[in-house]
């Protein structure tokens, strides 16, 4: 029990005790004054009685358990001088009654004053414990047993009182940090039976909400994570409380989940430099700026202040990627250079010649003839340029063409049936090693697109009388397209960077001037955009094997 429980303990105890001694002394009370009316009867009988002279006094007042004493009585003893000090004090009153305390003993006192000889009465006061002592007994045994189940009860309530409440005090820490609570049953007359509801409440509105807040947290977790910008919330410890994947991948490095400094994860002076101005200014900040890191990233970083409030002072980095958009900005200048370097070989050789046959050269049939020719080449070779350049323009639009099977070795007898005249003037041979039943579902425009590039290629960079083999078949649920030449070959070094736009191997450039160095740029691309893949195996000086790979599920 609590030290107030205790006075409460005490004060109960003090009640009980001081309830049993007002018992006793209103039955003390009870007895005096039965003992002074019984005594003033007493008094007048005797007056009546002590005049017979044959009443046998001595007897009656052993019957009647008193004492007489008169005014001729001698004085030897103590109970017979109080009696005559009491006489002395009230000679004036005639008939009385008092209590005396002679020797150690309360006396009840009657006096009768009259002509005849004056007598005083006597009786002996008294108690509740000297009249029924074995009642006495029983109910003081009876009360203390009363008294003491009392004060158990008490004892125990309260002490049943603080077990539940502590109960209910666990619950509500239990509640706060999200632990399950004790169940506990009350009866609706309890004092906390309406604390214990309230609780339970609490407990099932808590519940509830935490629900809620875990769904919603679940989706702004999700929101978060597929965003395509990178996420960084750090508190006013500078620490990283919240992050998103994409936000690890821009600055390569595996970010913890547990809270930690951020400067763990930024190595980049100018984002960090960022962060801290919005720690110090309190306001926000926006800049482009380039991650030092194994892979060069230019980002458009956002630093932005949540609130206003020291203590609870955050920063929401933003990073938005525009590594690709800048990459796609710089081939869009360089393929504009190159198309314009490209372009202008052609128009000015066009141009040269035709003002030299205007000039007068057109006189001479001899150069007339070469002057013509060389305009020819030229145009042809302006011509397929343009082709290539408005063929990748078309790849960047949104294709609808709905695939459709289409059998292949079909597709590829068209496109050799359209270059006979190059492959004659070559004197390639050409082999086609394809089942006629193989089919294969795509978008027929396209792979004819790439097949007739590759043929082309194959045919254009093949030596005089070379061959050229074209096959394929299905393995491991993969349709493999091989296009194979005995021409130039490739340099490994440069075997990547002839799918890129305008690049052509020198030895190519120098020896074949008819290629614009598109074509297997274009065959990468489209190959990519329906599923597809394009790679190259060449030795140089022996031939190069162009191969395409489509899944068939």
């Amino acid at each position: 029990m609590t030290k107030h429980d205790q006075v409460r303990f005490y004060k109960l105890a003090t009640i009980l005790v001081a309830i049993y001694i007002a018992f006793i002394l209103l039955i003390n009370l009870v007895i005096y004054r039965q003992q002074s009316a019984t005594l003033k009867e007493r008094r007048a009988d005797y007056a009546l009685i002590v005049k017979d002279a044959d009443f046998k006094r001595q007897k009656w007042l052993q019957q009647n358990k008193l004492q007489v004493v008169t005014s001729q009585s001698p004085q030897h003893t103590k109970l017979e001088r109080s009696v005559a000090d009491v006489l002395n004090r009230d000679h004036t009153t005639r008939n009385f009654s008092v209590r005396q305390k002679i020797d150690g003993r309360w006396y009840l006192v009657a006096v009768h004053q009259s002509s005849q000889p004056t007598f005083v009465l006597l009786m002996p006061q008294q108690r509740f414990w000297h009249t029924w002592p074995e009642i006495a007994l029983t109910v003081t045994v009876l009360y203390l047993l009363f008294s003491l189940i009392v004060l158990w009860q008490f004892k125990r309530q309260r002490s049943h009182f603080y077990e539940h409440l502590k109960i209910l005090v666990a619950n509500i820490h239990h509640i706060r940090y999200e632990e399950t609570p004790e169940p506990i049953i009350f009866q609706k007359d309890a004092s906390l039976y309406v604390l214990a509801h309230e609780v339970n409440q609490l407990n099932k509105d808590m519940r509830h909400m935490r629900q809620k807040i875990a769904i919603q947290q679940g989706s702004f977790d999700r929101l978060i994570d597929h965003l395509p910008v990178g996420v960084m919330v750090i508190n006013e410890n500078r620490q990283v409380v919240l992050h998103n994947e994409a936000m690890g991948q821009l600055l390569e490095t595996a970010i913890e989940p547990q809270k930690h400094p951020y400067i763990d994860d930024i190595k980049t002076y100018e984002l960090t430099r960022m962060i801290e101005h919005t720690f110090r200014y309190r306001r926000s900040h926006h800049q482009e700026i380039q991650l030092i890191q194994n892979r060069e990233r230019f980002v458009d970083a956002n630093v932005v202040q949540l609130n206003t409030v020291k203590s609870k002072f955050q920063a929401l980095v933003i990073l938005y990627d525009l590594t690709d958009i800048r990459r796609v900005e710089q081939m869009q200048l360089d393929f504009v250079s190159n198309v314009s370097h490209e372009l202008k070989t052609p128009v000015t050789a066009i141009t040269g010649f035709a003002e030299t046959l205007l000039a007068g050269a057109k006189d001479d049939p001899e150069t007339l003839q070469q002057f013509l020719k060389i305009i020819y080449e030229e145009s042809t070779r302006l011509t397929a340029l343009i082709q290539d350049i408005l063929a990748l323009s078309h790849l960047d639009r949104q294709d609808q063409t709905q695939a459709q099977d289409i059998g292949l070795k079909a597709i590829v007898e068209a496109n050799l049936e359209l270059m006979q005249q190059k492959i004659q003037q070559k004197e390639i041979h050409v082999s086609v090693n394809i089942p006629e039943t193989l089919t294969f579902k795509t978008q027929k425009m396209k792979l004819n697109q790439v097949l007739k590039n590759l043929i082309a290629n194959g045919i254009t960079y093949n030596k005089q009388a070379g061959s050229l083999v074209i096959a394929a078949q299905v393995d491991h649920q993969q349709l493999i397209i091989r296009v194979v030449d005995s021409g130039l070959g490739i340099p490994s070094d440069l075997q990547e960077r002839i799918f890129e736009r305008f690049y052509r191997v020198d030895q190519a450039r120098a020896t074949h001037k008819s290629g614009t160095g598109l074509g297997l740029a274009i065959a990468k691309e489209i190959t990519e955009s329906i599923g597809g893949q394009l790679t190259v195996e060449s030795q140089l000086g022996v031939g190069s094997q162009f191969i395409l790979t489509f899944p068939l599920t």
